[in-house]
Formats: C-alpha cells, structure tokens, sequence
C-alpha cells in the first residue's frame, strides 16, 4: 500500500511541475536568433531583456559582455504557484558580432541536492518567439 502511495504522489508531483516540458541532458542547447538588419545593439539588448525581466527575477546581467541570466524560477510550469521539485531559468547572449543572440533554459526536476539536469523545452520555444517577435530577423 505504501508502495502505491508513493507512486501516486510522484505522479501527480510529475504531471504537476510540468515535466513533461523538461529534457533531462547534461548538454543544455542553445537556440539561435538572427537579428534584424540594421538593428542597433543597444535597442536589441533592451528588447531582449525586457522580454525576459517581465517573466523573471535578472540575476546577472553585463550588457558590455552581451549575456544575461535569470534567477531560478519554481512557478514557470505551475501556473503561477510555488513547486519545490521543479525549477528553470533563461540565459542569453550575443554573439561577438551582435548580429545573434543566443538562448538557453536550464531547468531542474528533483528536490535540493537531488537535482537531475535538463532543459524545458515549452519555455525554451516560448522565449525564443517572444525575442524573435522584437528583434527578429523576418522570413520572406
């Protein structure tokens, strides 16, 4: 009985932190964004951050090295309410050349100390359209 229990509590703890968004790697991926012609790097950097500050907490930011991370996040796949056993966060950065930004999440499932390493792909795929949709090359 204690046996189903505890595997009925770490399904609902799965489903309910959204698991099924995170990609357990230990090689996180970036995804790339070409940015609009004649776009200046000022006007890029502050549009890529403003789409990330309105979602999360900046934990670094160095606009002269061109990257940015958030802070660690426990209500991304939750709706808005606090899970232990599911955390994520965005980093950015600009390519040498300031003519890409390059963008990652890394996420963890597990609890303190028991962290499993990975990537959600949902926030990944919404953070990209969000920053392509201000500073985007467009397809013709």
């Amino acid at each position: 009985m204690k046996k189903i229990i505890l595997i009925l509590i770490t399904v609902i703890g799965t489903v309910s932190c959204g698991s099924t968004d995170f990609v357990k790697t230990s090689d996180v991926p970036w995804s790339t964004i070409e940015l609009r012609d004649n776009l200046s790097y000022d006007r890029a950097w502050n549009e890529a951050i403003d789409v990330i500050a309105a979602r999360f907490e900046m934990d670094m930011i160095s606009k002269d090295g061109g990257y940015a991370r958030t802070g660690w996040t426990y209500t991304w796949n939750t709706k808005g309410n606090y899970t232990k056993n599911y955390r994520n966060r965005v980093i950015l950065k600009f390519s040498p050349d300031r003519t890409k930004i390059q963008v990652k999440t890394d996420a963890q499932s597990g609890t303190p100390g028991k962290w499993k390493n990975g990537f959600d792909s949902r926030l990944l795929v919404t953070i990209k359209q969000d920053i392509m949709g201000v500073v985007g090359r467009t397809v013709r």
